[in-house]
């Protein structure tokens, strides 16, 4: 009695613990863990972290390139990035950033479905004081009619 109740409730255990994470998210990956929390170094933005798109209309796409910079003496390892939202879908480099050198974070946001104003953030997870780095873009979704 008692080995079967350890088995259920280890089996609920797994099923919480699998049911928290987002359809189609990936489990965040370790490997660079030792480095993102231990060698921190100094990210700067070359030109802003705000990109405004004006207005655009409904179902149009915005691309954007943010470009970053690693001003610190360790290379800069960005571990995760994205987006506040499905629409919003950044690439950015996997290779570490060596110091002095700059990368660019290539965003872009698909305004299908979308209308009026719209806020959008990117979060980079990187190997910096701050460690969750924010890029954001802003504009207004025309809807046609």
């Amino acid at each position: 009695m008692k080995k079967t109740l350890v088995i259920a409730l280890t089996l609920m255990l797994a099923l919480g613990i699998f049911s928290c994470r987002k359809k189609g998210e990936k489990p965040v990956d370790t490997s660079l863990a030792t480095e993102v929390f231990t060698d921190t170094t100094q990210i700067a933005f070359v030109d802003s972290v705000n990109f405004t798109f004006d207005t655009i209309n409904q179902g149009d796409k915005v691309e954007h390139d943010f470009r970053i910079k690693n001003v610190g003496d360790k290379n800069l390892v960005i571990a995760r990035a994205y987006g506040s939202c499905g629409c919003t879908v950044p690439q950015y480099p996997k290779d570490p950033i060596k110091p002095g050198e700059i990368a660019t974070i290539h965003v872009t946001f698909n305004s299908a479905g979308k209308s009026d104003f719209q806020n959008k953030d990117v979060t980079l997870v990187c190997n910096t004081p701050v460690r969750n780095e924010k890029l954001h873009l802003h504009g207004f979704v025309k809807v046609n009619k």
